[in-house]
């Protein structure tokens, strides 16, 4: 309900939406209301009833006085009485929605003592793929709603102090030795992030995005906040694992002290999937120990350096995850919010580091995922013609894009498009038939099982586990550690 524009120091109406109203009495249009039908039916019934009912009694009183006080009668006890008794109930009603506490979110007391801080760019500075048959070009122009999610993805024009990104590399400033991003002190409104994380981020995030968005009371607002923080650090995670991967498959062949690099970053990977499973501390230990990897080699999974590294004034993705993490471990362990209040305190600690890590994760965009519909070889130009969605933003009906590539994809599998063109995200990400929500869900793979060596999957959306027979021995064949 809105409220009227009364003087501040005039009560509120107590049925502001009963504008027009007769006596107060019945609503308008009164055709509309029931009160006043019921009022006019029994005067209906007086006035018929009392001239063709014989009396019992003799009476001194006219037929036509006897009839009218009948009729007054009915209708004041039977018709306005209950009319009556409505208004005061809509008025008890009304003051008590008016003195109901009202839950509002109070500001971060992190995000209050970095207003003056700097804040990282909303997206990363990145290298676009250049158009070819080796990194992918489009041989179809995207839809128009596929043409306004990229529009975040163009670069902005730099201030006239900083320096344009060269190819290959970040662009960076340096600012008391530190070795910035560019664009550092750029604020970042925290409303202006989320819609563009709804927008250009994969779909896993954007959807848990959007869900914290949706939700209404502070204790919904709380544990979509958590969800979003492990969907967020799972995709980070997977998406440089899937990397990794590529580069080690793709150098295979070839001989130097480079062959092995991340080899053991995803052996602890292997481990932990063999193991007990992996969880939001799994993937949040998993990338802050791939920081000196990522700082040795930032061309191994572009953009992930600058989200890791640690500064002065703030802390990497892996440092804000963690915290939230640390949160979530406190409410699974019995120490939950009790009340709305406390759920709102609770979001407001932790709604500045999830901001933070949304902002250092704004790398994904340059690294699109895709959901492979359709691989064609043509021999007389020897490429191949790809049909893929793009599986970038909430929404869940993905747009259709046509690649051209060098190199065969498989089917029905989630790819990243890379600086070297398509890279596969299985065993960590599949599309598999969730038997509880009777539909296909993006799924992150979560554990082998110890029986039948399955792979197990949650869903990114509910969590729900999912097996995956095919997909054991493909976890299984990750590198493990000599």
């Amino acid at each position: 309900m809105q409220d009227n524009a009364a003087s501040p120091l005039a009560p509120p109406s107590p049925l502001p939406k009963r504008r027009n109203s007769v006596l107060r009495l019945y609503d308008a249009p009164l055709y509309r209301d029931w009160a006043f039908w019921n009022s006019v039916g029994w005067g209906l019934i007086a006035g018929i009833s009392i001239p063709t009912t014989p009396p019992t009694e003799p009476t001194s009183l006219p037929l036509w006085l006897d009839t009218l006080l009948a009729i007054l009668t009915f209708v004041a006890v039977l018709g306005v009485i209950p009319a009556w008794l409505r208004l005061v109930i809509r008025r008890w009603r009304w003051s008590k929605h008016q003195q109901s506490p009202r839950y509002d979110v109070p500001a971060s007391p992190a995000r209050a003592a970095h207003e003056t801080v700097a804040a990282p760019p909303l997206e990363a500075p990145g290298p676009q793929a250049p158009p070819g048959v080796a990194l992918g070009s489009a041989t179809e122009p995207p839809t128009q709603s596929t043409a306004s999610a990229r529009l975040s993805d163009s670069p902005r024009p730099s201030s006239p102090s900083s320096s344009p990104a060269t190819p290959g590399r970040a662009a960076s400033d340096k600012k008391d030795g530190v070795d910035r991003p560019e664009g550092i002190e750029r604020s970042v409104v925290p409303s202006e992030l989320l819609a563009n994380a709804r927008i250009a981020l994969p779909h896993p995030v954007a959807r848990a995005v959007r869900a914290l968005q949706q939700a209404h009371t502070p204790k919904e607002k709380y544990e979509a906040l958590l969800d979003a923080a492990e969907t967020l650090a799972i995709t980070v995670s997977v998406t440089a694992a899937a990397l990794l991967q590529g580069r080690i498959e793709s150098r295979s062949g070839n001989e130097g002290h480079e062959q092995g690099l991340g080899q053991n970053n995803l052996s602890a990977l292997r481990k932990a999937y063999l193991g007990r499973g992996v969880m939001f501390g799994t993937w949040t230990t998993w990338l802050d120990r791939l920081r000196p990897l990522a700082a040795d080699h930032p061309d191994l999974v572009f953009g992930l350096h600058h989200a890791l590294q640690d500064m002065p004034d703030d802390l990497g993705i892996a440092g804000h995850l963690n915290v939230l993490r640390e949160e979530r471990n406190r409410a699974a362990h019995g120490n939950k919010p009790k009340s709305q209040p406390e759920s709102a305190l609770r979001v407001a600690e932790c709604t500045y580091h999830l901001e933070r890590a949304l902002v250092r994760a704004q790398f994904l965009k340059s690294i699109p995922w895709l959901f492979t519909v359709s691989c064609v070889y043509q021999p007389r130009l020897r490429t191949f013609d790809v049909v893929a969605e793009d599986a970038m933003g909430d929404h869940p009906d993905f747009e259709r894009r046509t690649f051209t590539w060098d190199r065969p994809v498989g089917n029905e599998l989630f790819y990243l498009l890379g600086p070297e063109g398509p890279v596969s995200l299985s065993p960590f990400v599949a599309n598999l038939f969730c038997s509880q929500c009777r539909q296909m869900e993006v799924c992150y793979a979560y554990k082998v099982g110890k029986g039948d060596g399955s792979a197990i999957f949650k869903s990114f959306g509910r969590g729900h586990e999912i097996s995956a027979p095919e997909i054991g021995d493909e976890i299984r064949s990750l590198p493990e550690q000599g």
